[in-house]
């Protein structure tokens, strides 16, 4: 737990890294929340590379899919905390977080942040991934690649995502951000999940110039206010 200096708000905002990511590339928003007076959890997220032993995602309860390991864990975290929780989350893993979401019916859930994610279109996604983060130039080894990536991450994603959204109460707050250079995850697959429904309290930043994940580093003037904005609006005064 990373206790606010001066805690102001019930809720703890549990953070869920991107997938390369680990607990040290959330700490600008780690000090962003804590400043505002949240208390925090970090952890580090299982299945978070390409190792061989990763290749072959099983779940607890033997669902095979990344999604369903990060929700496990998610939910194993999320248990663990007493009280109200805020989640923020980035990339790839916020689909788990959806779904950790969706499976409590956001009982204890007061909101939730999403940064780059989550998002649809996963074959074109896992292409860029190969193409501008691995530097996989071969466009054959990349479709090896992509499709490999596909069956770990994507497989069954497009019928999940419309149940999961289904679970979530009529106007759950949500802040997504997206970024409109990204070369990752272009707005449209983001797109692709929010535009399913209407019943969220959805609110978007957009930033221009924004990459993957790249907003609070590079964009502070902008994305620090929008995430202020947010969470002091549906976070619970002490």
């Amino acid at each position: 737990m990373n206790k606010a200096p001066q805690k102001r708000f019930q809720e703890t905002i549990v953070f869920v890294h991107h997938f390369g990511g680990g607990m040290r590339t959330t700490l600008r928003h780690l000090r962003l929340v804590n400043n505002l007076g949240f208390d925090a959890v970090r952890f580090e997220l299982a299945f978070n590379s390409f190792e061989a032993r990763n290749l072959l995602p099983i779940s607890a309860d033997l669902k095979i899919g990344a999604r369903h390991i990060w929700m496990e864990q998610i939910e194993s975290v999320l248990n663990a905390i007493p009280g109200k929780k805020i989640l923020y989350s980035f990339s790839m893993p916020s689909l788990g977080a959806l779904g950790a979401i969706a499976n409590r019916h956001a009982n204890d859930i007061t909101g939730w942040v999403t940064d780059g994610g989550p998002f649809l279109q996963l074959m074109r996604a896992s292409n860029n991934l190969f193409e501008h983060e691995y530097h996989v130039k071969n466009p054959l080894l990349r479709l090896a690649y992509t499709g490999g990536s596909y069956m770990m991450f994507g497989w069954g994603t497009e019928v999940s995502v419309p149940r999961w959204l289904e679970e979530l109460p009529k106007g759950f707050p949500v802040l997504s951000i997206r970024g409109g250079k990204d070369p990752l995850v272009p707005v449209s697959a983001i797109n692709a999940v929010f535009n399913q429904t209407d019943c969220l309290g959805l609110e978007k930043l957009f930033i221009p110039d924004g990459a993957h994940l790249d907003g609070l580093k590079k964009f502070a003037s902008v994305y620090e206010p929008a995430v202020k904005g947010f969470l002091t609006k549906i976070g619970t005064s002490v």
